[in-house]
């Protein structure tokens, strides 16, 4: 079998050649052979037909008598090395002959060794005869013998010729091929930023480059997106790692420490662990719906009891930096979904804005509905984001005011897009900030 595309293509090209000369050959043949037999009977044809008229003109000056030595003077003007030319009577007896005539068998055509004859029925003065008129078919034989010659020695010729241009053909068109696939072998994980050389972007192979080189680009966003994923989870598990390393070290250099200081340093280390739990849960739940491996439930449920549930939770939280929490539901807002991860859309959007709140300031949650979807808006009275920030606040491990571990929103957003809603910054100023979500029922 053929390994490398070029032979197969020169493989391919040289059979479907190879059919088309042959098969031309063949029917110009055909079509040679065809001609020189009409041209052979149409000459027979038109000479028997001048020796018919001959004849009877010579007749019809004797009365209607055929005499045989105006016959043999009429035939001697026509008869032909190459063409020998008869006259039988109608019971095939030979009145005259210029050569070896075969009697008539029947009117018509007649090929006898390599000769061809055309017997034509006539009525020459009072007498049926029978005109014999023949060509010998040795000159067409020999023309077409060295057609058949010429097509025999020119296809093969011509097979060899083309096939080997069509190799050559085929390698330089595929040189392009070979070279991309020695520049893709050359780019590894640390040379992502190299490129493909594009020669024409409006070949095939011209779009073939571009597409790759898209791929590339997209590997290299993917590797870079990765590597600060795995930076910032690094630094983010770092710092209460580290609180629970010190407070560790602490507790146990001194044994004279009272239950007072070891409960002190138990709830350092309690709250430590519980923001390394939420961001261990927070980094497993993306890294899982990145992967499409997250099973969504499809659940009915009602939008308002959810919403009204996350801010019943979230009220202690709002209470210790002196937010209030305000509600303003529609009843019965039923939808399908994942109904603990909508209450963690809105319970992510809840606590950011309780966090961007100043104290003695105000959160606002508004659901409502209409036909297809569902809408929630989080309002609070902060100071803004910079218009720069509005879509960098999504990335992941982002934070404009240092607080938190920066998964709240990217968690937000991956979830309503799960749901086929989005999640965008509506408005932000110096009077507040107002995210929304949009949910399909």
């Amino acid at each position: 079998m053929i390994r490398s595309i070029r032979g197969r293509l020169t493989a391919w090209y040289s059979v479907v050649l190879a059919v088309v000369l042959v098969a031309t050959g063949a029917i110009s043949y055909g079509i040679m052979r065809r001609q020189i037999h009409r041209t052979t009977d149409a000459a027979l044809t038109a000479a028997a037909r001048q020796v018919a008229n001959t004849l009877r003109d010579e007749a019809a000056e004797n009365h209607g008598v055929l005499l045989p030595r105006f016959v043999a003077e009429v035939l001697n003007e026509y008869r032909d090395r190459d063409r020998p030319v008869a006259l039988f009577t109608r019971d095939g007896r030979a009145v005259w002959s210029t050569s070896a005539t075969p009697p008539p068998r029947a009117a018509g055509f007649a090929t006898i060794d390599h000769v061809r004859f055309l017997y034509t029925p006539a009525r020459l003065g009072a007498t049926d005869c029978i005109i014999a008129v023949g060509q010998s078919l040795a000159a067409q034989e020999e023309m077409l013998a060295d057609l058949r010659k010429a097509l025999l020695l020119t296809i093969p010729l011509a097979l060899l010729i083309a096939s080997a241009g069509g190799y050559l053909l085929a390698r330089k068109s595929l040189e392009p091929v070979a070279a991309m696939s020695a520049q893709a072998r050359a780019i590894g994980a640390s040379s992502l930023g190299e490129r493909i050389e594009v020669r024409n972007e409006r070949d095939e192979l011209g779009q073939l480059a571009t597409t790759l080189n898209g791929l590339l680009a997209r590997l290299e966003e993917a590797f870079a997106s990765q590597r600060r994923f795995m930076a910032d989870a690094s630094h983010e598990l770092r710092t209460p790692v580290a609180i629970l390393q010190g407070e560790l070290d602490v507790a146990l250099s001194r044994d004279d420490r009272d239950a007072r200081d070891y409960r002190e340093s138990l709830a350092i280390m309690q709250k430590s662990v519980r923001r390394l739990t939420r961001i261990v849960r927070d980094l497993f739940l993306l890294a899982r719906g990145d992967a499409g491996q997250y099973p969504l439930r499809s659940e009915r449920f009602y939008l308002d009891d959810v919403v009204a549930q996350t801010l019943h939770g979230l009220r202690t939280l709002a209470a210790e930096r002196g937010v209030t929490l305000h509600e303003e539901r529609a009843p019965d807002l039923v939808m399908c979904g994942d109904e603990d991860l909508v209450q963690r859309l809105v319970a992510n959007l809840v606590e950011n804005a309780i966090k961007h709140a100043p104290p003695g300031g105000d959160v606002t949650v508004r659901c409502s509905g209409d036909d297809g979807e569902r809408r929630i808006e989080v309002r609070d009275n902060g100071r803004g984001i910079a218009p720069e920030l509005h879509e960098k606040i999504f990335e992941r491990f982002f934070r404009a005011d240092g607080n938190g571990a920066g998964l709240g929103l990217p968690i937000a957003r991956w979830i309503a897009e799960a749901h086929g809603g989005r999640v965008w910054l509506e408005a932000s100023d110096e009077r507040g900030t107002t995210f929304c979500a949009i949910l399909p029922t």
